[in-house]
């Protein structure tokens, strides 16, 4: 028999429902058989005897979704090649028939109204082993006798280390136990040990994440282009077959059980509504901050086979997109291609995800971060809602600064000096400046259509500010999250026109901009320009025009006397 527990199943969801044994052992057989070995007691006579130990077995084991559950048990002991699941609780209370109701279904029969609990007996509590087993010595002989109510508890394990950090979220139903059992498959034998080997799918660890980039952190010049992802592990058994015919629960919205459905082997397990497909379901919704401008048709969904696997785009019937612009949200939604080519486990994939195209007006400064929720629902269980955890939303961030520019000589502040700012200081000195797409380019260039230098100019009151500029994220502590305090980068101002009367700034000034110098009225850097010195005279105006008109006199002088002589020689 197999105790020692597996690798622990990549992917589960919630809990299910079906219990499942078989093999019995004749009791008083002398070889030692599997059986003998798990405990299991059995009698050939139909009598209840006085003198064999009656007890309860339950062996807890995790399946993957609903098509792996099997068949309802029998009572007895058999192999299960699945994984089992320590630490689970039951409660045992022994009950009471009224009056002549034959008790068969804890979920269809109601407790005071078609049984009620036997005060003579005290409830018990047990809790599966390493092996996956709890055990209910209920002694020899008959005075314990009689119909055991069995309820698994809610998992409130703190070492999950057993199932890979998953849970069970909705435990197996209840179920009576007769003690002892009649024989399923000799009706003439007893059971005094009833094993049972109910099954759980735990929940889907779909570990939701969102980065920016592919990043934690992330900074564009402020009204160009960066990409949300919106990734998360595929939920196991979001479209599965069927092993076997069967029933399973119907759940609503609120995760009510509504209604049973039908299973049919080797079919989808696929339940529908008068609209179509009900469940399976899977969709992610975004709303995204209202500084973010959502690029129109950008959202796309991608899957990828395994970690080391490449994101591949699904085809465009596989999924749907809806953004409403009044709330600023954005949703993705399976459609049933996409569910089947998604969830089928033969096609390998593991991670989906959701990516689009946002912006920030220009200008922009601040820090952004929004997160998103997936919605999923897998036939026979509750209907699902995830979001990451707050702490790990990522974020965007620009920042901006002020200058302020003032005359040496006066102290007062300074009008229509212009400016531009640079990367480095190798970049300030050959002058090349940063323009609207965050990229440098030489001064003279002919920029891209729609692009245009960064430049400020001081107002009235000597301000010039730079706003929307990209930060860099250091993460010194390599906490993988940004910090405001981790934010920042320096650039290069150039003054580039200076006020009438005063001298340009004659070398680049350095600048670090981060997350607060754009929150206050501050000043980050004050430019002094020094005024206009006064040049020696180059010599006076009226001296210029004594010496022009003596030159004309003496051309029309030359000229008269000229024609003079030639008139009398006539």
């Amino acid at each position: 028999m197999k105790f020692t527990k597996k690798n622990i199943l990549a992917q589960a969801t919630v809990a299910a429902t079906l219990f499942t044994a078989v093999g019995t052992l004749p009791f008083g057989q002398a070889v030692v058989t599997q059986a003998e070995e798990v405990g299991q007691v059995t009698s050939a006579n139909p009598t209840a005897d006085t003198t064999s130990k009656r007890s309860i077995s339950i062996w807890k084991y995790q399946v993957r979704d609903a098509s792996e559950l099997g068949e309802r048990g029998e009572g007895s002991y058999e192999t299960v090649d699945k994984d089992v699941i320590p630490g689970i609780k039951f409660k045992v209370q022994r009950v009471l028939a009224v009056g002549d109701v034959s008790l068969t279904n804890p979920r269809e029969q109601k407790l005071e109204t078609e049984y009620t609990i036997d005060s003579e007996y005290a409830e018990q509590i047990i809790t599966t082993d390493v092996n996956g087993k709890a055990y209910l010595d209920l002694g020899i002989g008959r005075t314990n006798d009689g119909i055991y109510l069995v309820t698994e508890l809610t998992d409130d394990r703190t070492d999950l280390t057993a199932t890979a950090g998953k849970r069970v979220e909705t435990p197996a139903d209840p179920f009576f136990v007769h003690v002892p059992q009649t024989s399923r498959t000799d009706l003439s034998s007893l059971i005094y040990d009833v094993q049972v080997q109910p099954k759980n799918i735990l929940e889907s660890l779909v570990n939701p994440d969102k980065t920016i980039n592919n990043l934690k952190g992330d900074s564009v010049h402020a009204g160009q282009e960066f990409q949300w992802e919106l990734a998360a592990k595929v939920p196991a058994g979001l479209w599965q077959i069927a092993a076997q015919d069967g029933t399973i629960d119907v759940y609503d919205a609120q995760g009510n059980i509504v209604r049973t459905s039908d299973m049919v082997k080797g079919e989808p397990i696929v339940i529908r509504d008068a609209t179509g497909l009900l469940q399976p379901n899977f969709s992610m919704t975004d709303q995204l901050d209202n500084q973010l401008i959502y690029k129109k048709d950008s959202a796309k969904v991608q899957v990828k086979a395994g970690e080391t696997g490449t994101w591949t785009d699904l085809e465009s019937t596989d999924y749907t997109v809806s953004f409403d612009e009044a709330t600023n949200t954005l949703k993705t939604t399976l459609t049933e291609a996409g569910l089947v080519k998604v969830g089928t486990a033969s096609n390998g994939f593991t991670d989906i995800r959701t990516v689009l195209t946002t912006t920030v007006k220009e200008n922009w400064n601040g820090i952004l971060d929004n997160n998103f929720t997936i919605n999923y629902q897998i036939p026979g269980q509750k209907p699902k809602t995830v979001t990451p955890p707050e702490e790990n939303k990522p974020k965007y961030y620009t920042g901006g600064f002020d200058i302020e520019k003032t005359a040496e000589d006066t102290k007062a502040v300074l009008a229509d000096a212009e400016f531009m700012i640079a990367f480095t200081l190798e970049d300030a000195e050959a002058e090349k400046f940063i323009a609207s797409d965050g990229k440098a380019y030489d001064k003279g260039a002919t920029l891209p259509d729609g692009v245009h230098f960064l430049v400020a100019k001081s107002d009235a009151n000597g301000r010039a500010e730079f706003d929307g500029l990209a930060l860099d994220w250091k993460d010194a502590n390599a906490d993988g999250l940004v910090q405001e305090d981790e934010v920042s980068r320096k650039y290069w101002v150039v003054e580039t026109k200076a006020p009438e009367g005063y001298e340009l700034l004659k070398a680049p000034v350095s600048v670090t901009v981060n997350l607060t110098t754009e929150k206050n009225d501050s000043v980050e850097l004050d430019i002094v320009d020094k005024p206009k010195t006064d040049l020696p005279f180059t010599g006076g105006q009226g001296t210029t025009l004594l010496v022009a008109i003596a030159l004309g006199a003496i051309t029309i002088g030359t000229v008269a006397i000229s024609v003079d002589k030639k008139r009398r020689q006539a």
